[in-house]
């Protein structure tokens, strides 16, 4: 196998994976906004289009920045988001170590 078909392969993997993700947020936002009508202003605001990609922890990084920025301009802002600048990244890492690691493993990357 070339390195361009491993290239092509091991970003198809990262893709689906992230791309299977994708849909949680704009599925979820819709029972969010059920269960607490008062977080419908921030469901429909956050920058979801961002979500998730293939510069994995430093793009949680920015979108968690980006996020909180966000928040702060529109007034939104709570110090509970702050937390998110270690589990974003976390995630992205966990996601990578243990889902599309392994199925690049898997199929010989």
């Amino acid at each position: 196998m070339s390195s361009r078909q491993r290239s092509v392969i091991a970003y198809l993997v990262g893709a689906g994976i992230a791309g299977s993700f994708l849909f949680a947020p704009y599925v979820g936002r819709s029972f969010v906004t059920a269960a607490f009508p008062h977080l419908r202003d921030l469901a429909y605001s956050f920058p979801f289009f961002l979500l998730p990609g293939t510069w994995g922890a430093s793009l949680g990084v920015l979108l968690v920045a980006g996020a909180n920025l966000l928040l702060l301009a529109r007034g939104q802002w709570f110090p509970l988001m702050l937390l998110a600048f270690l589990s974003v990244p976390a995630g992205y890492y966990l996601l990578w170590s243990f889902i599309v690691g392994p199925i690049n493993e898997f199929v010989g990357l």
